[in-house]
């Protein structure tokens, strides 16, 4: 077989027309297929860029809904945003990307589908300051395990008659979960007033709402379940069962709870609060076009309310003791220093990436007082110090006072302050106190007495007997208006000298009295020709034992019996049985009335003017010396020129005297200076309140003081300093080209001056350092100083800080979060809060200090530590990063674990006892994590334009 050769070269010469032929086909069908070809080839890469294109606008829509989400989570809408207008749409355009835009669109998603803002008549505005109001809170929890049934949570604080009903509650739940109507408190029993007469369920965008309606008459706020008043907060709470996505169901819904009030008619403030609803939680819808694409998103975002004044970042706390004890037997401070030092980086750094948001600096120490004036009433002294009106005299014996009792004209009432005192001098902050001791002379003579074994000084009615020598008794059968039933009194008393007097006896009956039984009596003040109208003494069966009974003159009668011929007459009321009444020891004796006693009134001008007079005392104070106390304030603290008076009140008797002592005018003023240093450079701010280097020391702008009743061996009190540094701290030191300013430096503080010497000597400073970095958002800052907890603690008790009455203290104000958790439901950060204290004063030989932290719906408690000081010693003025003892600045965390706080606790209380120690609180700073939380995007809607 012939082997066949390629197809050209099998052609041989005499062939060579075919070919051709061939040839001339082969182009024919070329020139037939190649435009159809080309065409094709064409429209292939026209789509090919088509669908290129359409990815590029997918890709862009797609970045600016997460640019949207972006900026929802970090509060980057711009300054016009209102999160209470849920009508106006935010627009913007992002940065090229694929050499495209995006126009971006978000706006808050209005969720409770029965109501609308419109329908009640309520503006953004209006709508913001009922929320803010935080009369009416409403939250909702998923607690902090999953398949936990989810709490709705009212908090009401009602103004006086207030009386609040309920029209409905919702719930908007995101996509994917389900409402198990079988499973809610609200339907455990229909004929309670809150069972709801409708429940609906609506699909709305992003997930489904759920109503619980009532009719008219709404029930009330207070029928509602676990009914709870906290001090004056009213609290209900309710519970639903939920179905998870299958997809995921260890997840936690981010829901949004709202209520619709309306208030009994008889309310003084109808409707002031017709809607509320949680704003722990946002919805918003985000669209993004880019060219002929676009993608709708519905986003739900969570993040911590922010209530009261709470800061939101993180914060870092550092001291240090500014008082020494270096000599035995080291018990006691002292050695003032003259600066102490603490690096923020050693003890609590702040983040690279942060920066100083606000500085607060505290010093605080012990000081004895000032005795700006003080008398202790010597003959010398009321001649030198005092211009005697009249009615003042010197008492010789022991224990040496003034004492006044009134003749004469008005103007002998008034004892005067000589000369005046400079009380300007003194730094803001600074407590003015007056005080003296008083009490009044002993009333030891009676002006009348009778034992009663004689009628001697009366004239008795044949009803009237006497009981073996002891007492005067009577029964009667005659008439009600029969005179043998009276006892009179046979001669006038002069009582003209004395502005009060009292009338007293003892009464009892013999056996058991009818009811109609009893005694009354009356007075003349004309030797008995005119008489009184009859007063009750007593009705009924007062008991076969002594009772006495008095009356005073003038309180309880008028002063016109205060005369040279007052009489007394009794007159017997029923005992018409075998029941005698008795009575004995009937006396007038001189008192002391509500016309007697002494006034005071003060000048800012040396006595030009003076105020009104200021009551000290009225009536009989008894015999025992009682201190006066009286704090200056306004115009009289500035005073140059300041005088005291004191004013005789009545005491016109011949044995009435106000008697006063031990007169003093004390300054307790603060060291409301300090020198501040940041890396070793002093710095201040100037008139301006700009920051500043140099060797200038900063003031105070709030200064307090408190008395320090224990641990001392003369009086004495502690005072507590606050500036704002922030500026300095954002400033100094300056690093050029710096991208973040951290406030990792070291800080020392100076020239605080107190008094060393006592057991409750002590000076020393802390500095806060509040912070924001992207891992602090959401977290809040509650703070709680000297301008509303400075207390001290005098040993043996637990501290009432917030002056309530009760001990220890709540701290109030905000409203604790969720926990923040991973796509798996994992709480990410274990820690629920932190805690730390500025205690001034603590000692580590002294054991028996604790801080034990309640939470308000858990009820659970927990004795606080930390590495440094224990449960059972927390201020041992042990604290990290101090040099010297003699002030705590502890941090204390409280862990979920811990079961102590809870989400949506509105308080939580705290314990501070001591044994032993006295101290002083100064501050307590709170940090509640709450990471802001965006829910990722739901109904994701693309479509073209």
């Amino acid at each position: 077989m012939r082997k066949r050769r390629g197809f050209f070269s099998g052609l041989s010469s005499g062939e060579s027309g075919q070919a051709l032929i061939l040839i001339l086909v082969f182009v024919l069908l070329g020139s037939i297929t190649i435009m159809p070809t080309l065409a094709h080839m064409t429209t292939a890469l026209k789509s090919g860029v088509s669908y290129e294109d359409k990815s590029k606008e997918f890709f862009t829509a797609d970045s600016g809904i997460e640019n949207g989400l972006w900026r929802i989570k970090y509060n980057l809408l711009g300054p016009d945003y209102d999160p209470y207008d849920f009508g106006t749409v935010w627009s913007y355009e992002t940065d090229p990307l694929n050499n495209l835009t995006a126009d971006i669109t978000v706006q808050n998603v209005w969720v409770p589908s029965n109501v609308t803002l419109g329908s009640l008549g309520l503006s953004p505005a209006q709508a913001k300051a009922i929320i803010e109001s935080e009369k009416l809170i409403i939250t909702g929890t998923s607690g902090t395990e999953p398949g936990k049934p989810y709490h709705i949570k009212m908090d009401f604080t009602p103004a006086e008659s207030d009386n609040l009903t309920i029209k409905s509650i919702g719930i908007w739940l995101p996509q994917g979960f389900i409402y198990n109507a079988s499973n809610c408190t609200l339907l455990d029993d229909p004929f309670v007033e809150y069972y709801p007469e409708l429940v609906s369920e609506t699909v709305v965008p992003g997930g489904r709402t759920v109503i619980w309606s009532y009719n008219e008459p709404y029930p009330l706020f207070t029928s509602f379940p676990n009914f709870d008043i906290i001090e004056q907060t009213m609290t209900v709470d309710f519970a639903f069962t939920y179905t998870p996505p299958a997809s995921n169901p260890t997840k936690l819904p981010v829901a949004v709870a709202w209520v619709l009030t309306d208030m009994d008619p008889s309310c003084p403030n109808p409707d002031d609060v017709p809607i509320a609803w949680d704003t722990d939680a946002r919805i918003y819808k985000i669209t993004s076009a880019t060219g002929e694409t676009s993608i709708e998103a519905y986003s739900t975002k969570s993040q911590l309310r922010n209530l009261g004044n709470g800061i939101p970042g993180d914060y870092a706390a550092i001291g240090n003791s500014v008082m020494a004890d270096y000599y035995s037997p080291y018990d006691k401070r002292d050695t003032l220093l003259g600066e102490t030092s603490t690096n923020l980086a050693d003890v609590s750094p702040i983040p690279t990436d942060g920066d100083v948001l606000y500085a607060y600096l505290y010093w605080s120490g012990f000081r004895h007082d000032t005795n700006l004036f003080s008398d202790t009433c010597s003959s010398g002294n009321l001649s030198a110090s005092w211009l005697n009106g009249g009615d003042w005299a010197y008492y010789s014996s022991s224990p040496y006072y003034y004492r006044g009792q009134h003749t004469g004209a008005d103007s002998r009432r008034y004892l005067t302050m000589s000369n005046g005192l400079n009380l300007g001098e003194f730094p803001s902050g600074t407590q003015y106190e007056i005080s003296w001791s008083q009490s009044v002379a002993a009333l030891s003579e009676d002006i009348f007495s009778d034992g009663c074994s004689n009628f001697n000084n009366w004239n008795p009615g044949a009803a009237w007997e006497i009981r073996s020598n002891q007492y005067f008794q009577a029964k009667s059968t005659a008439s009600e208006d029969d005179t043998t039933r009276l006892l009179t009194l046979n001669s006038g008393q002069d009582l003209s000298s004395y502005s009060s007097v009292t009338i007293s006896w003892d009464q009892r009956v013999s056996g058991a009295a009818a009811a109609g039984d009893g005694l009354d009596f009356a007075l003349s003040s004309d030797n008995g020709s005119t008489w009184s109208t009859y007063t009750q003494a007593f009705r009924g069966d007062i008991g076969t034992s002594w009772v006495n009974k008095s009356y005073t003159i003038p309180v309880d009668f008028g002063s016109e019996y205060l005369t040279n011929g007052f009489m007394i007459k009794f007159k017997l009321v029923g005992f018409t049985g075998s029941v005698y009444c008795r009575i004995d020891n009937i006396k007038i004796t001189p008192s002391y009335g509500s016309l007697d006693g002494l006034d005071f009134a003060i000048s800012d001008n040396g006595g030009t003017s003076w105020s009104s007079n200021i009551q000290a005392f009225r009536g009989d104070i008894g015999t025992s010396w009682s201190t006066f106390t009286y704090y200056l304030s306004g115009s009289y603290i500035t005073s140059g020129n300041f005088k005291l008076r004191f004013y005789l009140v009545g005491m016109e008797g011949s044995q009435q005297y106000a008697r006063i002592d031990n007169i003093k005018v004390v300054v307790r003023p603060p060291d409301d200076s300090a020198n501040f240093k940041i890396n070793g450079q002093q710095v201040y701010l100037d008139s301006n309140g700009d920051p500043q280097a140099g060797e200038q020391p900063i003031v105070a702008s709030y200064s307090a003081v408190m008395i320090n009743t224990a641990g001392t061996s003369s009086p004495g009190y502690s005072y507590a300093c606050y500036k704002d540094v922030s500026k300095l701290v954002r400033t100094y030191p300056i690093v050029p080209g710096e991208e973040h300013h951290t406030g990792n430096y070291n800080y020392t503080v100076g020239g605080i001056f107190a008094d060393t010497g006592e057991y409750v000597s002590y000076a020393g400073w802390s500095l806060i350092v509040i912070y924001s970095s992207p891992t602090t958002a959401g977290r809040y800052i509650y703070l709680r100083d000297i301008r509303d907890v400075f207390a001290f603690n005098p040993g043996g008790t637990n501290l009432d800080f917030d002056n309530d009455g009760t001990p220890g203290g709540d701290v109030i104000g905000f409203l604790f979060p969720e926990p923040v958790r991973d796509k798996f439901g994992t709480i990410i950060d274990p820690r629920a809060a932190k805690i730390t204290c500025f205690v001034g004063e603590g000692d580590d030989i002294y054991s028996g200090d604790t801080l034990i932290i309640t939470g308000q719906q858990s009820g659970a408690s927990k004795s606080l530590s930390n590495t440094s000081s224990p449960s059972n010693n927390v201020w041992n003025s042990a604290s990290p990063g101090m040099s010297y003892p003699g002030v705590d600045v502890d941090t204390f965390e409280v862990l979920w674990t811990d079961g102590i706080l809870t989400p949506k606790d509105t308080k939580l209380h705290l314990d501070m006892n001591t044994g032993t120690d006295a101290w002083n609180l100064i501050y307590v700073i709170i940090s509640v994590r709450s990471e802001i939380v965006t829910s990722g995007t739901g109904n994701y809607i693309i479509g073209s334009m």
